[in-house]
């Protein structure tokens, strides 16, 4: 029996059908301002309403869309090795991960968290893995259109808020992926 493909992405979000309409920019901001997560350009002052954002991009169409973390949600990042083996791990215990992101620049994996749950990070990043975190404060990008630089691995929910797990649950399914480097 083999296992499963590490290296592939597992349910990766499919390229929509020739013919579809191309989501914009503007759309992609407009929906994560309604989800109630501060979005901006980066430069902008970030704001949480779908009429600002609409606004803002139609003006700025071409900006990137982040959002600031520590507000709505936080985020754990882990390099896409650990990333990828900890999302088949949850998902096979039947645990609902929420929204995941994936740069495939840097190969990292982006798992949103509940809002003021990181506690357990700091013995894991003391423990040796490769982790980052965002919080308070912190700007990291959204997915803007299929194909940027920034994707969805897993989208949040199309309608509602989306559901953000602990992040003791994400460092849980990190942590049982690998085994910490030893120290000497």
């Amino acid at each position: 029996m083999r296992g499963p493909n590490l290296g592939m992405l597992p349910r990766q979000v499919r390229r929509p059908p020739q013919g579809a309409v191309r989501t914009t920019t503007r759309q992609c901001a407009v929906r994560y301002a309604a989800y109630g997560w501060p979005v901006t350009t980066g430069t902008t002052t970030p704001t949480c309403d779908p009429e600002r954002a609409q606004a803002l991009w139609s003006m700025l169409p071409n900006a990137s869309v982040y959002t600031v973390c520590g507000e709505a949600f936080d985020l754990v990042e882990a390099d896409a090795p650990a990333g990828r083996a900890a999302l088949v791990r949850l998902e096979r215990l039947g645990v609902q991960v929420g929204p995941v992101l994936w740069v495939p620049s840097l190969d990292r994996i982006g798992f949103l968290v509940h809002l003021g749950t990181l506690g357990p990070v700091t013995s894991l990043l003391e423990a040796g893995y490769e982790l980052r975190v965002l919080d308070s404060g912190d700007l990291a990008e959204l997915p803007g259109p299929p194909g940027g630089r920034v994707r969805w691995l897993r989208e949040p929910a199309p309608i509602g808020v989306p559901a953000l797990p602990p992040a003791h649950i994400v460092l849980g399914g990190i942590a049982g992926c690998r085994v910490a480097p030893r120290h000497g």
